[in-house]
């Protein structure tokens, strides 16, 4: 999925490199994250405390996480991050990869199927139909920029996220 994401442009990595220590970072790291899976029972992301701005699972070494929605926010897809954390010569290495949800890549092949299925079934006689597959391809070329800028855009977000914890005090 990594291979087709990257040949897609829906992938991007970093790395990032801080002085602080690895256990003074996830410390830190801990503070702006819920505690929570990614699970479609899980409480809602409206509901979450206005002090965590991300939610998902810290470990030790990894962490993989999902900037949170907010009640009016229509922007549901936030990609997931997912991170690395180790420690060589005092300086923590945090190699962090940013991808879409596997909800917004089956709803981008859900549409491309649907396309597909119309393709196939109709009769190009009508210019109705090439107007109602001509708007079916335009959502599904909007829905990949979509994905392409929020993903632009988180890793813009978690960049100053990260230096603003990185930061000595």
């Amino acid at each position: 999925m990594k291979l087709l994401f990257k040949s897609i442009g829906l992938y991007d990595e970093f790395i990032f490199e801080s002085e602080i220590s690895k256990t003074q970072f996830l410390m830190n790291l801990k503070k702006f994250i819920y505690k929570s899976d990614f699970s479609i029972f899980e409480i809602a992301d409206y509901s979450i405390p206005n002090r965590f701005e991300y939610r998902g699972l810290v470990n030790d070494d990894d962490f993989m996480i999902r900037r949170r929605r907010h009640f009016f926010d229509n922007n549901i897809q936030n990609p997931i991050i997912r991170g690395l954390i180790c420690e060589q010569n005092g300086i923590t290495l945090i190699k962090i990869e940013l991808s879409p949800s596997n909800y917004s890549f089956i709803k981008i092949l859900i549409l491309l199927s649907f396309l597909s299925i119309i393709l196939l079934n109709f009769n190009f006689n009508k210019n109705d139909d090439v107007t109602f597959i001509l708007i079916s391809i335009l959502m599904l070329i909007i829905q990949y920029f979509i994905l392409k800028r929020n993903i632009k855009k988180s890793k813009y977000d978690f960049k100053r996220e990260l230096t603003f914890i990185a930061q000595k005090k």
